[in-house]
């Protein structure tokens, strides 16, 4: 009994309560609770954005760099267009039409338009996902400089946190300069001043009302929405622009008709930088353009680093145009790495009295001092990783004399001829019904055993990008009288020789963001048997593979019609390299010359042989792991 008195002697205070006063006080806690989680949540996200450097508004670097296997540097991808502009450079219609388009309230409010903020809020809550954004355009810089891509509620609070540190900081024509600055266009093109060059040639202080238009519509969808892309697209997004710039009083309804009727009229300008390109910028410039989506990031200011061998890079670009010099006969200094190739002296001074005494057609024309590359002898190499961890990495590639004449020779359609044999030999080694119909001494007969319809079957499998509809009769097929590109040729010839596993050509391991965030890392998948091990294993031993005691396994053949020779140098599971040595037009006199074919068939074996052991040298040398 006197448990029970102290318990209620314990709860009067509550009792003498009315409802009303009870409400009340749980009321006052309620608001309580929620004061201090709101406190919370403000230092909460204001010590977060205290982390962040402001000063990097205004000083990002948007130079995209490219590192070599061992992060040396290897120089700036300037395929990325940019051209920075000031705010003198900016015409009022440029201004208002992004202000009309992407924050009408830019110069008002101090980063963060409240009332947007919380439909936004309240919108994703009650939907629980991210449906609607609510970005001023000191968000979108915010986003933009320091990398907060995720929609989600927590990345745009901060987002907003950050963007007010930006207003106390900068005034809002710095915010505004940076924003255009940094922003998208499509086409490669970064900042307004790139954008107004590449689409219009034109300065961005020259550009008229539907100009500004198109480019502030681009910015909603710059993939889909450039001119170049679609011009359907572009103007759509030009007329709304310029209704939007009607309706806040920004021009006149005249203005708005004659704008939104004028034609887009391109006239692109030329990105001088370009020209400043190598063959590695130009392949890890392409790789990178097909890995854009895995990280959904602009391609501004990134750190590359490739699988390239900077140091075997600039040996393959010296040796080559020194093996072309040999074929060419405008040097008599026979190379030393080719001396040291020729195992008996007898042989030696054969070699080099052929190359320093050949009688070369008087029409046969040499590089010179300018940038003439046409009808003169070229010369493409690649060399890959073919060790186990590192299968496929592109260490060094060129694909002629100069990156200037703007050919990819790799990939320009070849007609492979007998170098096109071992795949051959592994499509009869393959057959549906068990059988192998390989004769080694004959490849016509092989083919005609194996049956035209298995062949052309097994090739297409393989997806080399041959072309059949040439292909007339079946010994064309047979001798390798079809176009395909040379890379085709150079994964299936790489397969055969590492167990027939499917090869992987790539020249980026990693990419890094401006704040060093890790956004790409080259994964090396478990694919299937590309060709079956067997038959792989099989044909690797077989002609036109040429095996010999302490040297490379080499093949080496004339491709059809006069089109050079390629030569493949490798070791199974170590490195593999491939030379061309051929005329860009075939049909040329000194194509077909019978001096001049002996001196790129010569030539394009002591290449290759240099080049691999210069390759496996620098693989030995390696640190661990590397």
């Amino acid at each position: 009994m006197f448990y029970s008195k102290s318990e209620n002697r314990r709860k009067r205070w509550w009792r003498v309560l009315t409802i009303g006063q009870k409400k009340l006080l749980w009321l006052a806690f309620t608001l309580l609770v929620l004061i201090l989680l709101i406190v919370g949540v403000l230092f909460t996200y204001s010590y977060r954005a205290a982390k962040y450097e402001i000063e990097s508004v205004v000083s990002g670097d948007p130079v995209t760099v490219l590192y070599d296997y061992d992060n040396h540097y290897i120089t700036s991808l300037y395929g990325v267009r940019h051209r920075p502009v000031v705010w003198a450079e900016l015409p009022q219609d440029l201004i208002n039409a992004f202000v009309a388009r992407e924050d009408e309230n830019f110069f008002e409010h101090d980063g963060i338009v409240y009332s947007a903020v919380l439909r936004s809020v309240f919108r994703n809550v009650s939907s629980m996902s991210y449906e609607q954004g609510a970005s001023t355009i000191t968000m979108q810089l915010a986003r933009n400089v320091f990398e907060l891509q995720d929609k989600t509620l927590d990345r745009k609070i901060l987002e907003a946190f950050i963007a007010q540190r930006i207003e106390d900081k900068y005034d809002k024509q710095t915010i505004l300069v940076q924003y255009l600055n940094r922003i998208y266009f499509g086409q490669n093109c970064y900042g307004v001043g790139a954008a107004a060059e590449y689409y219009f040639g034109k300065k961005v202080s020259e550009l008229n009302l539907a100009e500004c238009a198109t480019l502030a519509g681009i910015v909603r969808g710059p993939s889909l929405c450039n001119p170049v892309t679609s011009m359907e697209n572009a103007m759509g997004v030009k007329r709304e622009t310029l209704e939007r710039m009607y309706e806040l009083s920004l021009i006149t309804e005249e203005q708005k008709m004659q704008a939104q009727e004028a034609a887009i009229e391109l006239h692109r300008g030329e990105n001088k930088a370009e020209k400043k390109l190598s063959y590695v910028t130009t392949w890890g410039l392409r790789e990178l353009d097909t890995l854009r989506h895995s990280f959904d990031r602009d391609a501004v200011g990134l750190a590359i680093v490739s699988t390239f061998d900077l140091e075997l890079q600039q040996y393959v670009e010296t040796a080559s145009e020194r093996a072309l010099v040999m074929v060419e006969g405008s040097s008599l200094i026979y190379p030393e790495a080719w001396v040291d190739a020729t195992k008996s002296p007898e042989g030696q001074k054969q070699d080099v009295a052929y190359f320093t005494t050949a009688k070369r057609p008087r029409d046969f024309k040499v590089r010179g001092d300018g940038n003439d590359f046409e009808d003169i002898v070229q010369c493409c190499v690649l060399v890959v990783d073919c060790r186990a961890r590192h299968f496929g990495e592109v260490m060094a590639v060129t694909s002629g004399r100069s990156v200037a004449d703007g050919k990819e020779r790799w990939l320009r359609p070849i007609q492979p001829g007998r170098a096109l044999a071992p795949l051959l030999f592994a499509a009869a080694g393959n057959c549906n019904d068990g059988q192998s119909y390989i004769i080694t001494s004959d490849v016509r007969m092989t083919g005609e055993k194996t049956g035209f319809e298995n062949v052309k079957a097994y090739f297409e499998k393989l997806q080399l990008g041959a072309d059949f509809g040439a292909v007339q009769k079946e010994s064309d097929l047979y001798e390798g009288k079809i176009s395909m590109q040379p890379l085709g040729l150079v994964r299936a010839l790489i397969s055969l020789q590492n167990n027939g596993r499917e090869v992987d050509l790539h020249c980026i391991d990693t990419v890094w963001s401006r704040a060093r965030h890790k956004l790409y890392v080259y994964k090396q998948e478990e694919t299937e048997e590309f060709i079956p091990r067997e038959t792989a294993g099989t044909v690797a031993s077989l002609s036109p593979f040429i095996h010999r005691k302490d040297t490379p396994i080499l093949l080496s053949e004339g491709l059809v019609d006069n089109g050079g020779f390629l030569t493949m140098a490798c070791n199974a599971r170590g490195v593999a390299v491939f030379v061309w040595i051929g005329f860009d037009d075939p049909s040329i006199p000194a194509a077909s010359n019978p001096v001049v074919r002996r001196l790129m068939s010569r030539a394009s074996v002591h290449l290759a042989k240099e080049l691999h052991k210069e390759a496996r040298r620098r693989l030995i040398e390696r640190p661990a792991g590397k």
